[in-house]
């Protein structure tokens, strides 16, 4: 923790922003860097419903200045969905808050984030987006282990994407496709499993559980009723499962 607040003492004088998500590490730095900095969520079509709500939760019970922006992230080329979606999505999402005037943007990327093929890393590099975490070498382990003190609900999290994930690359994003796999996560949340996706295979929905928690949705008799008045004419599990990170 001391190293990440001296790290960020640099900042203090300038008007600075934390792209919040509510996520662990977008968390960590929007605690530390409270005193000085608002924490920014976007909300679009891509983000789930219960998503915002989270965020606005820890920062009001963390003192955390907190800004909630609507935007369209819906263009033409978003939603064709090729490989490059994540880093379009990043650069809109960070010229958004930039044009509130912010001097400096943090993010929450954290060193082994760097270690995977994440496209839109290019857009943290491209907007000059800060990535304490990052810089300080620190990694999805060590940040929930500092957030464990601060606040052991959000430090226990499982990691989470945009409903834009849930879509195969190549295959059209449209506004029905992502609310149907926000309602159809919604049920699965509803039966208290610890994490989910929904992947859009339409007319089939490929769920995704920890294997540990496969016996919950094999004994929900009215899931597959509730998954078909979505739209969808087949509901399958994924029988690798979910590896929780």
């Amino acid at each position: 923790m001391e190293r990440i607040k001296k790290y960020m003492e640099r900042f203090k004088g300038k008007r600075t922003a934390v792209a919040y998500s509510g996520g662990v590490d977008s968390s960590l730095i929007a605690f530390v860097a409270k005193k000085f900095a608002d924490a920014v969520t976007i909300r679009s079509e891509f983000t789930p419903g219960y998503a915002v709500d989270g965020a606005i939760n820890f920062a009001e019970r963390s003192g955390i200045n907190h800004r909630v922006i609507d935007i369209t992230i819906l263009s033409d080329e978003i939603k064709k969905n090729s490989i490059n979606r994540c880093y379009l999505c990043k650069k809109k999402i960070f010229r958004e808050i930039k044009a509130l005037g912010y001097d400096v943007i943090l993010d929450g990327t954290n060193a082994d984030d760097l270690m995977e093929n994440r496209p839109g890393l290019r857009a943290n590099k491209e907007e000059g987006i800060v990535s304490p975490l990052a810089d300080l070498g620190l990694g999805k382990r060590e940040t929930r282990g500092i957030m464990y003190k601060i606040d052991k609900k959000i430090a226990m999290k499982p990691s989470d994407t945009c409903l834009a994930t849930r879509i195969p690359f190549n295959s059209e994003i449209t506004l029905n496709r992502l609310r149907r796999i926000d309602k159809a996560e919604e049920i699965l949340r509803s039966i208290n499993l610890s994490t989910v996706r929904v992947r859009d295979h339409f007319p089939l929905a490929r769920i995704q559980v920890p294997r540990n928690e496969f016996n919950l949705i094999l004994d929900e008799r009215g899931l597959v009723p509730r998954f078909k008045d979505l739209g969808y004419r087949f509901v399958t599990l994924d029988l690798e499962g979910y590896e929780v990170n």
